[in-house]
């Protein structure tokens, strides 16, 4: 059970580390607008994972080293986020 909780929270925080919406009027969105938010948590869930792995952290954790996955987590959505935006412009 704790293992899907951190990845829940992993989820929510890439999803946080994505760019947000420029101000109206803006461009139209894209062809797929669900892509920045879907790659954002497809970060997170990698950065978290990367930071939980490179610091060989053990489950049960404490609040503070969660806390630093979720650090992971929003650097890994924010990066990836902007990587696959560069990269599908129109």
């Amino acid at each position: 059970m704790t293992y899907v909780l951190m990845l829940i929270g992993w989820i929510l925080v890439g999803w946080c580390g994505t760019r947000p919406p420029k101000p109206w009027p803006g461009p139209l969105p894209g062809p797929n607008p669900w892509m920045p938010p879907l790659s954002g948590i497809l970060g997170g869930i990698l950065g978290g994972f990367v930071w939980f792995t490179a610091f060989s952290m053990e489950v049960p954790l404490s609040s503070l080293d969660y806390a630093t996955t979720c650090i992971g987590a929003f650097v890994g959505g924010f990066v990836v986020s902007q990587i696959i935006n560069f990269f599908t412009k129109r």
